[in-house]
């Protein structure tokens, strides 16, 4: 999604275990995979530990691989889809306390305890937007398009696309504000 499909020959290459493939494939989608998998985990050492997964389970299956009409980027997504699923309903069954200590550099416990408020109003606060401002959200901020591939993938101009952003933005703090204030 977020860059052209790689050409026939490298996937080729790579079902027949040619690492200089295999490391196109892993450079080609592999930053994209990963924001995919922090955006629904919010948990940076998760997501790469996730992200690892998802690159072992495709060099385990990449000779099994079939091109069935749809990109290797979506074979790529169902895989960090699968395995960010399981993670998470990992997560729910075993809750967990962070026993690290505060960072000096940090404030302290409130500083902390303040930035994941925020962060879990944002991910209430995000499914409330229309899904147009979602998509132009992800597209932009998760994916990592420009604003000219934003407007391509949307089927707008460029200049919709800035507006759609600033009224997505907008709303979402709005939002994040309003969850904040219910939250005290």
């Amino acid at each position: 999604m977020t860059a052209p499909s790689l050409p026939n020959d490298l996937i080729r290459r790579a079902r027949a275990a040619d690492p200089e493939a295999l490391s196109a494939i892993y450079e080609h989608y592999g930053p994209a995979i990963y924001r995919y998998i922090y955006f629904r985990v919010g948990d940076a050492e998760l997501a790469r530990d996730l992200h690892s997964e998802v690159f072992v389970r495709v060099l385990e299956g990449i000779d099994r691989y079939e091109d069935r009409g749809w990109s290797i980027s979506a074979w790529l997504y169902r895989i960090a889809y699968a395995r960010t699923i399981d993670a998470l309903r990992r997560k729910e069954r075993h809750a967990q306390v962070d026993l690290e200590p505060w960072d000096l550099s940090d404030d302290g416990p409130d500083t902390a305890l303040d930035e994941q408020l925020n962060r879990a109003a944002l991910r209430r606060a995000f499914p409330r937007l229309c899904p147009n401002q979602r998509r132009v959200l992800m597209l932009r901020y998760i994916y990592g398009l420009s604003l000219e591939e934003t407007a391509r993938q949307m089927g707008r101009s460029v200049g919709a696309i800035k507006s759609l952003q600033h009224r997505a933005i907008d709303n979402l703090r709005r939002l994040v504000l309003e969850d904040l204030g219910e939250a005290e």
